[in-house]
């Protein structure tokens, strides 16, 4: 019988968190570890800037986006509204939501925040992703800033920065494609973008716990925005 790499087996599907967890905990910490100190200064010195905007406009757009997520969802029955899902692409891509009906869009995001509260993030992104025009950074665009606390965006620079950490040779999170194409990105289908992103969110959150015993409480969207900087 042929030898069976388990780790790099568990990599080509999709797995339990507590899993992952046993599995791929000590590489994220020898990650972080060795990234500690860029993570740390990028965040001190608040380097995170978007479109040119400073640090402090960069952040309150998104906690607005995020908050109009939040009264959007408590207005539409856990729908977000085309309006909203507009100024979040507006953000992001400088275009709209690739959707033209309003009750479409509320019905579709329904379904994605009724995933995202089973902590269902594979689902919530497949289900996105059904959408013409809407990739893994557009989907996660709408469902990481609905809990900055939580969840993260998933786009080609977050993905870049996390290219050395791999299992085996194998990288555990892929890179997306940006919009030029700019960064050496891998290709995967919609349901492998959905699984990196349940992963990502693992690693967020292992890398959370990890600045927690030094001393310093952040949010997955400060993991985020350190990721952002460092794969520019």
């Amino acid at each position: 019988m042929p030898y069976i790499d388990n780790k790099a087996w568990l990599l080509s599907g999709r797995i339990e968190k507590e899993e992952f967890i046993s599995q791929f905990k000590p590489y994220v910490i020898d990650w972080i570890r060795n990234n500690e100190a860029e993570i740390f200064q990028i965040l001190t010195d608040k380097k995170y800037s978007w479109k040119g905007e400073s640090y402090l406009n960069s952040v309150n757009r998104r906690n607005v986006l995020e908050y109009a997520i939040k009264k959007s969802r408590e207005a539409n029955n856990n729908g977000v509204d085309l309006g909203t899902l507009n100024r979040i692409t507006r953000w992001g891509f400088g275009r709209d939501f690739p959707l033209s009906d309003n009750e479409e869009a509320l019905e579709i995001t329904r379904e994605v925040f009724g995933y995202v509260d089973k902590k269902d993030y594979v689902e919530a992104a497949k289900r996105l992703m059904q959408i013409s025009g809407v990739a893994i950074a557009r989907a996660t665009k709408v469902i990481g800033l609905s809990d900055q606390v939580n969840l993260c965006v998933y786009d080609s620079r977050v993905g870049n920065a996390l290219k050395d950490l791999k299992i085996d040779s194998k990288k555990l999170i892929k890179c997306p494609p940006d919009q030029g194409f700019k960064r050496n990105f891998d290709y995967a289908s919609k349901n492998e973008w959905a699984l990196n992103y349940e992963r990502l969110i693992w690693v967020v959150e292992i890398s959370r716990e990890y600045f927690l015993s030094k001393g310093l409480k952040l949010k997955a969207a400060d993991i985020e925005i350190a990721l952002f900087m460092m794969g520019e």
